[in-house]
């Protein structure tokens, strides 16, 4: 399996964090956990293959995905995803760019994906075009072009969410909410009702999965790290704590989840973490 990351143009950089390209050869439908990255994402399947290539088990999805563009909301689980012959590419949005593309609630969206072909005129031809470009570098301006047509009417406005996301980012997702509000200069209330509207869940839960996320990308470039040391380093209060906060992500206790083949999981993390 190839994964890649690229940047996007500077122009972008409010909106989109970068691209990943992926490309699956299995003979077999594979079974691949995806865990939580705290940020949305524009997949576009590429359409060599008329049957389903992606397949959405959990949660459950009423068909497979086939080529398109589809919009993938913030995600509060792990997702299983089955994978086969598949090329796509993943477009990393800002945690807050569905509300400005979109004009509506990130919320509506959460643990959710909806084809836009037939929703934005933009999106009908550009898996089609990505498929006909001749060389990946052709792809990537495909890419540029149609994202600064997306967003040319798009205006970024200062908002409280943007510095609260920032602040959970840096802080590895240890912060309170009562912090987060003092920052700000607002209400823990306000707080909890822009953010959920801008980024599509609560800034605890938000801050929860980035530490999740930072966790899981320590454990999976740490092979060596105890249990004990990711406890305490990542602001669990005990063991017990960290493996409930494990199990509620990803459905399973960590000895067992990490006994799978992470080869996907670990690719995916470590692309992520370029961009």
């Amino acid at each position: 399996m190839i994964l890649q990351a690229f940047p996007p143009p500077l122009e972008l950089l409010p909106f989109v964090s970068g691209y990943l390209y992926g490309h699956s050869n299995f003979s077999d439908s594979q079974l691949k956990p995806t865990i939580p990255r705290g940020v949305p994402a524009l997949m576009v399947i590429m359409g060599e293959n008329k049957g389903g290539q992606l397949e959405i088990i959990k949660p459950k999805l009423a068909n497979p995905l086939k080529n398109g563009v589809f919009l993938f909301g913030q995600a509060t689980q792990t997702w299983w995803i089955k994978v086969s012959i598949c090329r796509a590419y993943m477009i990393v949005l800002k945690p807050a760019a569905i509300q400005i593309l979109l004009g509506e609630s990130a919320a509506v969206f959460t643990d959710s994906v909806v084809q836009l072909d037939d929703l934005i005129p933009e999106c009908q031809f550009l898996a089609e075009q990505l498929t006909a470009a001749k060389s990946q570098i052709g792809q990537l301006s495909v890419l540029d072009a149609f994202l600064k047509r997306l967003f040319r009417n798009s205006i970024i406005k200062p908002n409280e969410a943007d510095g609260a996301v920032r602040f959970i980012f840096q802080t590895h997702g240890q912060v309170k909410v009562s912090e987060l509000s003092i920052q700000e200069r607002i209400s823990v209330r306000t707080l909890t009702r822009k953010f959920t509207e801008q980024i599509g869940m609560s800034p605890k839960q938000y801050a929860r999965i980035i530490r999740f996320r930072a966790m899981m990308y320590h454990l999976l470039t740490t092979p060596k790290a105890s249990w004990l040391d990711v406890t305490y380093q990542f602001g669990y209060y005990d063991q017990s704590h960290f493996i409930k906060d494990f199990q509620h992500f990803t459905g399973q206790p960590p000895s067992q989840y990490l006994a799978l083949d992470q080869k996907f999981d670990d690719l995916f993390i470590k692309a992520l973490s370029t961009i």
